[in-house]
């Protein structure tokens, strides 16, 4: 899709007023913010969150416009409610979304439909840091509460396309969470922001998969 099509689907006046909503609601939980003052204050960013739980997504948001004041953009899975795209959700299809049709040419038809609606939402991710956006992805692909899921990889080749076509290198910031309790009011949540990871730190994204992984689970009391 030619970006001069492309606007910013995030709307400002809706997202604030439920971060304002959510940290209120997040008083439930200790907040224990780590390396807060390392989130990015400008320019494009991927964020990379360790995924325990639901709330997860609105302790993210909450706490880099605590440190940043801005709003990011979080790559979700297609099944979610249409209306957070209006707060920043960008949606993809997973081969897991997909349905078990046992006709042929209907289950080629959804993939078709998958394939061209995961190219809009690539599309959409590059105009998003071409703008200077953050964006975050849970590399995971879904929760895993007690450990960690095995990392994806589609979201750090899309940065390394984009590197390319802007000849430089965006920031990749690995956070972690740790729960005490899930469901004890007042219990301890922390929120551990990494160093940022650049790729060309990195031999190939083999190397840079196994960092971040190790990172995110230092980073999420699992090492």
């Amino acid at each position: 899709m030619p970006e001069a099509e492309l606007s910013l689907r995030r709307c400002y006046w809706p997202t604030h007023i439920i971060r304002g909503a959510l940290a209120r609601v997040l008083w439930y939980h200790r907040l224990v913010i780590e390396g807060g003052e390392l989130l990015p204050r400008h320019g494009p960013a991927l964020l990379l969150p360790k995924h325990r739980a639901y709330r997860d997504i609105p302790v993210e948001g909450v706490v880099l416009y605590r440190y940043t004041r801005r709003y990011a953009n979080y790559v979700m899975k297609v099944g979610l409610w249409g209306v957070l795209e209006l707060l920043g959700g960008v949606k993809i299809v997973r081969p897991k979304d997909l349905r078990r049709l046992k006709d042929r040419e209907a289950r080629r038809a959804e993939i078709a439909r998958a394939r061209a609606a995961n190219q809009r939402t690539v599309d959409y991710l590059s105009f998003l840091y071409r703008r200077g956006e953050i964006v975050v992805s849970h590399p995971e692909g879904q929760r895993y509460r007690d450990g960690m899921g095995p990392l994806q990889k589609e979201i750090i080749e899309h940065l390394l396309q984009v590197e390319s076509e802007l000849g430089c290198q965006i920031p990749m910031y690995p956070i972690g969470f740790e729960y005490e309790s899930l469901w004890r009011p007042r219990a301890r949540a922390v929120f551990r922001v990494g160093a940022p990871l650049y790729t060309g730190q990195f031999a190939d994204l083999k190397d840079l998969i196994a960092t971040l992984d190790e990172r995110l689970r230092s980073l999420s009391g699992l090492a």
